[in-house]
């Protein structure tokens, strides 16, 4: 049991702790209700650079988060491919100008049960996050929906491309309820990487894309529910079995990604991930192919990082207000 609990801590290494830190929203939170769908004017700060610029931001646009790989949060940066970790959603601005995301993210608490068929999460969710006023200025009204840009290295945001965008916002209405429904249900928090008690003894780690009536972690919560509800699907946004194990063994960053000596059971050091695969013989196995819900039905498999939902082609940049 002592090393099925190390390899989910693993796990959360592998595709929770890029999206960890903020506090649970309140069930209260009336989000249609509560936010207009107001320009929003979020500072923004590309990769490698600290010059904050200001980006407009309206409903439904992408918010984009990670770390510097110098930073002391190196291991989040070298372990969850690419230079994104956490993603989340504008919604809007309420009447007092307090801008709004909404978000899948982890406690730092956070609790877990593991079972024959995976692993169950505690202290996470989805949850309201308040981004302040424009500019980032102004002290969030209430803590508990409240949570610093600032412990992000850096950030960025992307919009839907204006065809996909105009699809997204038909279902506008449809989009907000459920997302209400998902605050008031506290819709779970659930794993990419599928761990059980019989892990240990067969060293697979299934990969897993939910539904969005099953759960989601940070990024598949964003995009199951835009291509249920409205039907939008994104290109090109999934990492698969073989591509993740090639970015532990043979990509520079990924290379240099680690299991932390608190989570190391046989000894008291860091142990390399590419190590786990090699010397430990774990392996990971692709999810079953599916057929998306839109009009291409197209066929996909692998599981959905941060950083390539930047980089796909579905999404534009926003370009930074006065530039």
């Amino acid at each position: 049991m002592h090393k099925t609990v190390t390899l989910l801590r693993l796990s959360f290494l592998l595709f929770l702790i890029g999206c960890n830190g903020g506090e649970q929203g309140s069930v209260t939170f009336d989000i249609a209700k509560k936010t207009k769908n107001e320009i929003y004017y979020f500072p923004a700060k590309q990769y490698g650079s600290s010059i904050v610029v200001y980006q407009p931001l309206k409903r439904f646009d992408l918010i984009f988060t990670g770390y510097d790989l110098n930073s002391s949060s190196k291991h989040v940066s070298t372990v969850v491919p690419g230079k994104y970790t956490h993603v989340l959603s504008y919604i809007g601005k309420d009447t007092n100008g307090f801008a709004y995301a909404v978000e899948m993210n982890t406690d730092e608490n956070n609790t877990f049960t593991i079972a024959m068929d995976g692993v169950e999460v505690g202290g996470s969710g989805f949850h309201v996050f308040c981004l302040g006023k424009n500019y980032g200025k102004g002290i969030c009204p209430n803590c508990a929906y409240s949570n610093s840009m600032d412990n992000y290295d850096y950030r960025w945001s992307k919009r839907l491309q204006p065809e996909l965008e105009k699809k997204l916002l038909h279902y506008e209405d449809q989009l907000l309820t459920v997302m209400q429904k998902d605050l008031g249900e506290q819709y779970p928090f659930k794993l990419p990487l599928n761990f059980s008690i019989t892990t240990p003894l067969t060293k697979a780690i299934p990969l897993v894309e939910y539904t969005h009536k099953d759960g989601s972690d940070c990024v598949s919560y964003f995009v199951s529910l835009y291509e249920e509800v409205a039907k939008v699907c994104f290109d090109d946004i999934r990492i698969n079995a073989e591509e993740l194990t090639s970015y532990y063994l043979t990509n520079p960053v990924g290379r240099e990604a680690f299991l932390p000596a608190k989570y190391n059971p046989s000894s008291n050091k860091d142990i390399l991930i590419a190590e786990i695969i090699t010397k430990k013989g774990y392996f990971f196995v692709n999810n079953p192919p599916r057929r998306m819900q839109c009009s291409d039905s197209e066929i996909a498999t692998g599981i959905p990082t941060p950083d390539l939902l930047f980089n796909s082609k579905s999404l534009v940049d926003i370009k930074p207000f006065g530039m």
